[in-house]
């Protein structure tokens, strides 16, 4: 058997397409990201919703993918506010970038995200 495949120039091309989708298919599958329980709280906000008393923290990102382009986006939400949550006092992540795509051929929708954990004052407590 393994002398054909060695003398075969057509069964070793296929054997390896073979072995590159099935190694591909891995990559692109639904990743969705949950939010963590002290992350939660933390609001997501673009420019024109931020409050106006705030200290930007640190930048942050979050990615995710899935089938369906609202989970995606909502998975990325969830990934740049587990990022903020990590950095005290982090109760805003302002979006700046926001980018949603078709992963090559398949029906995977990659979603990314980044912009700003902010530290802002609550405005009803000032």
């Amino acid at each position: 058997m393994f002398a054909r495949l060695d003398s075969d120039r057509r069964m070793k091309k296929t054997c390896a397409a073979l072995l590159l989708a099935t190694i591909s298919w891995g990559c692109v599958q639904e990743n969705m990201v949950d939010v963590k329980p002290e992350a939660a709280a933390i609001k997501v906000v673009k420019e024109d919703d931020k409050p106006f008393r705030c200290d930007v923290l640190a930048d942050v990102h979050g990615t995710s993918r899935s089938e369906d382009k609202d989970k995606a986006r909502h998975g990325a939400e969830n990934d740049m506010k587990n990022q903020a949550a990590m950095l005290k006092g982090a109760n805003y992540v302002l979006v700046e970038i926001d980018r949603n795509k078709h992963i090559g051929t398949t029906q995977v929708n990659e979603a990314f995200l980044a912009g700003k954990a902010l530290k802002c004052k609550d405005p009803d407590k000032s």
